[in-house]
């Protein structure tokens, strides 16, 4: 009954519509003061636009727009689902087409789809965690749990709130420029929800919110996933809000044909979209211009695609542009349509109080400290955008997003979090020539003693073992200043070392452990003051001449440390740079050797054939890492050292190891062209570069090259030419990068070994 009578009042409406306009052609025809009259008191038909989700393929609506802006023809009501819900709502607030296809282009859509940032804004600490695992499960002390798998909408809602930016402080879509309205899922009732209040990038956020892709999102009550799983295309929502005249654009799914329901997929998504077909044909008798872009061959996940899809809107939207020409003709005849209000150009906003909500672990004062917005500051979006992603790259955070709430005659801003356990254990396996097949195993602790405190408990288990352990304790509350304890430990192969007479291969095993004051200098770069004992040793692996078992070294070491790492991966970067200076004074306060069964003892006063005049060491390096198109990434480095007293190797174990393809300690030089560690040096510089070539997605060929003058370890005078180039192809897997090359080195003094190497390595390595 009820619905009978709402078709019969909208007949009477459409009726009332057309004999007004036609009173108003005969008034144009025969009487001027008529037409006078009639358009003082006919009101003028509203127009009002929906569109359809369809993933990627909604950024088509904007050709659609772009025609309807050709044709002088702006909607006075808006409805959007999934990505009609995007590009609906950025378009309520004033966008114009232009805007929204720069936006579309702007926006990294791959990161978006991704539980991942890049590693450039992630906090210079927590880089050593970065996409350097397997598994990274969050642990409690009663349970193992494991990952939703599902994104958690970290970057889509950073990026919504972003452009969402100046309406923020509306709360009811009605009073946007252009009233709005988008409709999402609750899971909880499977129900179609009408989202017109609130904070608009969290509605647009819900709507779009791809089941089985990402998280839903929980608003009030209703707990919101995709709103196309029911209602695709949202014409009596529109209608419902006033509109006359219906346009739509419709870029969602269509049912498929017999030859495409030959396979498992075509049949699952046939019977998964299959409620949100029907429901369009129900909604498409109420739209007056239905247009239905061509996306045959596209793919709803191709977010890449935006220039093709805005092109087929366009074209799809061509052949309408003359009819929404007259159409805005014929309405403005009727009454000029109201102004659009500009609030694109609201830069800043001051709140009056700042809210947490979603935090156990983490205080409010600590998150307020590292957010460092005052009440009633002056906050841009750019200022907010970068807090919320150093808060999310703290490592704290599953998720962290703000939201603005209008309350009485003042702006709330309230930080929603969803919170990492306090604990995190991560795990991979690796192979590489150097140090046979291990397990690389860390577990993070934070305020785990004390607030604001991280413990980080790294070790590779295997044959050369490492461990790198620290407990770090911010001192301040935006956490820049903080100190740490830290223990450092390596058992590393030297292939060929000159003792004296002998040579052979050896084992180094050191042992550091000290204090540093660490400074944080935004995201990217971190200074520090340490100050450690190290414990060293050299033992021989062949049976010695002389009866040498060991050499033991027992130093004192005042270190500071300037590292930036902008890098945009760990693993095949495109762009950014790594850099390193240090600057150390160091003395040796005991010596021992081992001859025999028989160990002695040296100190300054005793100091036998040690030496124990204080040194002072002096190491840079620095690679940049350049990229056009994410295909070819070029790069360049430089490193140089120089030890004031290294005079030789039975008085000091203090050079450095050139050789190999990455660090296997914190005195290992990487060199292409020879083994790790193979030459032992105590000063050089030295330059290098390479070629990156992505030949498919994570499958690369790359040609590197380098040069050193280097001065060998037991050398007094004078320096060695050495160089090297080798070509690798790498892979990014499951289990981490692979890599396999074949290089060529050239030292005049290479006695021991071919002049051609290859090397291979399987996984990530810390």
């Amino acid at each position: 009954m009820f619905r009978k009578i709402h078709k019969y009042f909208h007949c009477l409406l459409l009726n009332n519509i057309v004999i007004k306009c036609l009173i108003l052609i005969s008034g144009l025809t025969f009487s001027p003061s008529f037409t006078a009259f009639s358009q003082d008191n006919t009101k003028r038909p509203t127009v009002g636009l929906v569109l359809s989700g369809g993933g990627s393929l909604g950024m088509a609506h904007v050709g659609v727009l772009k025609v309807m802006e050709e044709a002088g023809l702006r909607p006075d009501y808006i409805s959007g689902t999934s990505m009609g819900s995007i590009m609906g709502g950025y378009y309520a607030m004033g966008y114009t087409a232009d805007s929204l296809h720069k936006i579309c282009k702007a926006v990294n859509w791959d990161l978006i789809m991704s539980n991942t940032i890049p590693q450039n804004r992630i906090i210079f600490p927590e880089k050593r965690h970065f996409n350097n695992s397997i598994i990274s499960l969050p642990v409690s002390f009663k349970k193992f749990m494991l990952p939703s798998g599902l994104i958690s909408g970290q970057q889509i809602e950073n990026y919504l709130s972003y452009y969402g930016w100046p309406a923020a402080g509306i709360n009811d879509f009605s009073k946007l420029p252009v009233p709005f309205v988008c409709v999402g899922t609750d899971l909880l009732t499977v129900k179609n929800v009408i989202l017109n209040k609130g904070y608009l990038p969290d509605a647009m956020r819900a709507s779009s919110a791809i089941p089985s892709v990402f998280s839903p999102i929980k608003i009030d009550t209703a707990l919101l996933s995709d709103g196309g799983f029911i209602r695709n295309f949202p014409a009596i929502e529109v209608k419902e809000m006033g509109a006359d005249i219906v346009i739509g654009s419709y870029t969602a799914a269509k049912p498929n044909t017999e030859e495409e329901l030959q396979d498992v997929t075509g049949i699952v998504k046939q019977i998964v979209m299959s409620r949100s077909i029907m429901d369009f044909d129900e909604q498409k008798a109420l739209v007056d211009y239905l247009i239905i872009p061509e996306l045959k061959g596209m793919s709803s996940f191709d977010f890449n695609a935006a220039d093709s899809l805005v092109h087929r809107g366009y074209k799809a939207a061509l052949p309408f542009r003359e009819k929404f020409k007259r159409l805005a003709d014929s309405l403005n005849e009727l009454g000029e349509q109201k102004p659009l209000e500009n609030i694109l150009n609201r830069q800043h906003y001051a709140f009056h109080d700042i809210e947490i909500s979603g935090n156990n672990v983490i205080p409010d004062k600590q998150i307020l400290g590292l957010l460092d917005i005052e009440p009633h500051q002056e906050v841009s979006k750019e200022m907010l955008f970068d807090k919320i992603e150093l808060l999310y790259g703290k490592g704290w955070f599953e998720k962290v997003k703000y939201r603005v709430e209008p309350r009485r005659d003042s702006l709330i801003l309230v930080i929603d979090c969803i919170e990492m356990p306090k604990s995190m254990v991560y795990a991979s396996v690796h192979y590489d020539n150097a140090l046979g097949s291990g397990i690389p195993l860390s577990l993070s602790f934070k305020n785990l003693l004390t607030p604001a405190s991280v413990f980080d408990l790294d070790y590779y288990i295997g044959q050369y073992y490492r461990i790198r352990n620290s407990f770090r304790q911010y001192i301040n509350s935006n956490e820049k200043l903080g100190f740490s304890l830290d223990f450092n430990a390596d058992n590393t192969r030297i292939p060929k070392l000159n003792m004296g007479s002998e040579t052979g291969d050896v084992l180094s095993r050191n042992i550091s452990t000290g204090l540093s004051i660490n400074r944080l200098l935004g995201l990217n770069q971190m200074m520090s003051l340490s100050f450690s004992y190290d414990n060293l040793y050299l033992l021989p692996r062949y049976v010695s001449d002389s009866y040498w078992k060991h050499y033991s070294y027992d130093y004192l070491n005042l270190l500071y440390d300037y590292s930036i790492n902008s890098l945009d991966k760990p693993c095949f970067p495109d762009r950014g740079a790594m850099m390193t200076v240090q600057a150390s004074g160091s003395q040796l306060i005991k010596g021992h050797i081992k001859m025999g069964t028989v160990r002695n003892g040296y100190t300054k006063d005793d100091p036998g054939i040690f030496s124990f005049e204080r040194f002072f060491t002096l190491k840079a390096h620095y690679q940049q890492y350049i990229s056009r198109n994410n295909k070819f990434t070029f790069s360049f480095s430089g490193d140089i050292l120089h030890i004031t007293d290294c005079d030789s190797i039975s008085s000091q174990n203090n050079f450095y190891l050139l050789g190999g393809q990455t660090p296997l300690n914190r005195r290992s030089v990487p060199l292409t062209g020879f083994h790790s560690n193979q030459i032992p040096v105590k000063s050089f510089a030295g330059l290098g570069i390479s070629l990156d070539w992505e030949l498919l997605k994570d499958l690369h060929f790359s040609l590197s090259g380098n040069i050193f003058a280097a001065q060998e370890a037991n050398r007094d005078i004078g320096y060695s030419l050495i160089s090297g180039y080798g070509a690798e192809v790498g892979y990014m897997s499951l289990i981490g990068p692979v890599r396999a090359g074949i290089m060529y080195g050239s030292y005049g003094k290479e006695e021991h070994y071919n002049k051609i190497k290859g090397y291979i390595s399987i996984g990530y390595l810390f």
